[in-house]
């Protein structure tokens, strides 16, 4: 079964609803291990955002959607406590918000080389931003997570020196429009079945289940 989702690592309900699939996909894996991979594609909710931290997470979410800054400092507690209730040590109210883009090539470029390689690197720059409070738009930052989850420091650097895999964000960017989509997450299974949004473990696991039969028929 392959599952592509769309996603920003600025996204605290991607990283929810990554973590929810994780979780329905062990339960399956618990009883007949099953051969699910799972990839992200690159979504900027924000594209023209500053390289350069500007705003707290609360003045970001507070200007965006117009709300003053004891509302968006609510809506953010509420969020951390569903990533809490997930064991992850949610902090969105130390989020630095900034540019993803970056973050995205350097994950193409681990897609491009191991699977395992770049789902490691997508799960230590969601908790760059979301728990370890670090701008993942810094590029030494980047080339950190990237040694990190097992790329070369001279691969990464090469990256972020150049243009290389921004048209590959790019088209999948272009791809999610065509879709329709413009919120995330969003995920697809076997080209077949959409969901969108951080849907409860329960949920997945019912769709994912579902799948598993028709495809077996």
């Amino acid at each position: 079964m392959e599952i592509i989702y769309w996603s920003d690592y600025a996204c605290p309900f991607c990283f929810i609803g990554r973590k929810h699939l994780e979780a329905a996909i062990q339960k399956l894996n618990e009883e007949n291990n099953e051969n699910i991979t799972v990839t992200m594609k690159a979504f900027e909710l924000d594209p023209s955002a500053p390289t350069v931290v500007t705003q707290t997470a609360t003045e970001r979410l507070a200007s965006k959607y117009g709300l003053t800054l004891e509302d968006a400092a609510d809506r953010i507690n509420g969020v951390n406590m569903m990533g809490q209730a997930l064991g992850i040590d949610f902090r969105y109210d130390k989020a630095k918000p900034g540019n993803t883009f970056d973050a995205h090539r350097i994950t193409k470029l681990a897609q491009a080389k191991d699977y395992k390689i770049a789902e490691t690197l997508t799960e230590l720059l969601y908790k760059a931003y979301f728990v370890k409070s670090e701008v993942i738009s810094d590029h030494a930052v980047l080339i950190a997570k990237g040694k990190e989850a097992g790329l070369a420091e001279a691969d990464v650097k090469v990256v972020l020196d150049s243009d290389m895999y921004a048209k590959e964000v790019r088209e999948e960017e272009a791809l999610a429009a065509r879709y329709g989509i413009n919120s995330v997450p969003f995920f697809v299974v076997n080209d077949k079945v959409a969901l969108p949004g951080a849907l409860p473990i329960a949920e997945f696991e019912k769709v994912l289940r579902e799948m598993l039969v028709k495809e077996a028929e």
